[in-house]
């Protein structure tokens, strides 16, 4: 899986993103209706030969410890968002 453009299907670029060593969470905002909700993703960075790619597994006790950082950031995040309306 390769992402290196940071944008999800429809090309949009994530409105919060952040990275903790290899772990990269992202958030999408979406509107529909008048309604806006987020949607988000967490990936590893890694590198093959020369190209760097993204995957949605991760390795041992230290990438999940990150993976939960970056949950609590981004739920952070969102739940600002939602306060401002």
């Amino acid at each position: 899986m390769t992402n290196n453009d940071n944008k999800n299907g429809n090309g949009k670029k994530p409105v919060f993103e952040k990275r903790l060593g290899s772990i990269r969470v992202a958030v999408w905002e979406n509107t529909t209706d008048g309604k806006r909700w987020h949607n988000s993703s967490i990936t590893r960075r890694y590198k093959q030969g020369d190209e760097w790619k993204e995957t949605p597994t991760f390795n041992g006790v230290g990438d999940l410890a990150l993976v939960g950082e970056c949950v609590e950031l981004a739920k952070a995040w969102i739940a600002r968002r939602e306060e401002e309306g």
